[in-house]
């Protein structure tokens, strides 16, 4: 008798963000110790927040593992002694010395050792870390079986100085474009210096490249990033760049479903992918922000508004439906790109974060 599967619960923190932001949210952090004043934000990391607040999580279904090892200064909330590495310099010779993809080699260890056969359900940050899941996952089940579905406001496909191209013409002509993360046109003095690093931006660059996933496998939902036709019409190669290089990827036959604003054409974009799944298994993963400034507020990257709670509720029950129907099997899922600190976060206007019980929600359904 084949022993049913079990659910692996793990955190996998990893926050190498080097904006000035993000620094100064830390520097805040550990600047509470120092004066002995209480945090805001009470949670270490999401991994915490989720075991503490979930109640799908109480199922027996689910086994919480523990933490998938990170040190501590790259965590969202590091410790008093590395107060010395929380400026940009130090999070950027991690970042261009491939810290991220060492670590995604890391956790790909992990996940075979500490989880499979069972099913890996990450807790986290840095999306980059989902392709040390996926590599281990299509170490076991073949590159061929595994179709991956990721929730997304960006597609992480793009490389750096692409993007950062994209944002200093939009910076020229600010009347003309919104583009996302526009904040890495000042951190930059070159892109043609930027090293084309795994990151939670290019993840799926290097799987694709590595042939570790397979184009016509993979599908994005949700992206806020995707060029439209006054993008494609501009003639200025850093935004051509960028164009033509998002647009290849469906030529190989990635699926890549904007955020429409509209949620019936979003579902039925998203049900027509799924209808064309041809591999016995899926992994999901659900980077927050496709839902960021709607339902979502803790979400590291928030440029965009995403799409609604109701609309990512019905993707899901679309997933699940798949799933429940014997001809596709969920052998891993993650929750990635959550922001820590604005957990439960409530807004001057009275709006108030609802991360948590989101995910619930989707583990409800789904599960």
């Amino acid at each position: 008798m084949v022993k049913p599967k079990r659910i692996k619960v793990f955190g996998a923190a990893l926050d190498p963000a080097d904006s000035e932001t993000k620094i100064a949210m830390k520097q805040a952090h550990l600047q509470m110790f120092f004066s002995r004043q209480t945090p805001k934000s009470k949670y270490k990391d999401p991994y915490e927040a989720f075991i503490t607040e979930s109640k799908v999580l109480s199922s027996e279904s689910f086994e919480k593992i523990g933490r998938f090892p990170i040190e501590s200064w790259l965590t969202p909330k590091p410790v008093i002694e590395d107060s010395i590495f929380m400026t940009p310099l130090d999070f950027r010779i991690f970042l261009d010395d491939n810290g991220c993809k060492e670590y995604a080699d890391q956790l790909e260890k992990f996940v075979i050792q500490k989880i499979l056969p069972d099913i890996p359900l990450m807790i986290g940050a840095d999306h980059s870390l989902t392709g040390g899941v996926i590599s281990a996952l299509t170490k076991k089940y073949g590159i061929e079986n595994l179709t991956i579905l990721i929730f997304d406001g960006h597609f992480d496909a793009i490389p750096t100085n692409f993007r950062i191209g994209l944002a200093s013409y939009s910076k020229d002509h600010k009347d003309e474009i919104a583009i996302p993360f526009p904040e890495m046109i000042d951190s930059v003095e070159d892109s043609t210096q930027v090293p084309l690093t795994y990151n939670c931006g290019t993840f799926l660059y290097h799987l694709l490249e590595q042939g570790t996933i397979l184009p016509e496998n993979l599908i994005v939902y949700g992206v806020m990033d995707y060029p439209g036709a006054e993008l494609r019409k501009i003639a200025d190669q850093r935004v051509k760049n960028f164009v033509d290089f998002y647009l290849d990827y469906e030529k190989k036959g990635v699926q890549i479903i904007p955020n429409y604003k509209d949620d019936t054409k979003s579902i039925n974009h998203l049900q027509k992918a799924l209808n064309s799944i041809h591999t016995p298994y899926l992994y999901l993963s659900i980077d927050v922000d496709v839902a960021s400034l709607n339902a979502v507020l803790a979400a590291r990257f928030m440029e965009f508004i995403g799409i609604g709670e109701e609309c990512l509720q019905d993707a899901i029950r679309s997933v699940s439906s798949l799933i429940h129907s014997d001809n596709v099997e969920l052998i891993g899922l993650d929750f990635m790109e959550i922001e820590t600190y604005f957990l439960n976060a409530k807004l001057k206007s009275g709006k108030i974060d609802k991360t948590l019980k989101i995910i619930d929600s989707i583990l409800e359904i789904l599960f």
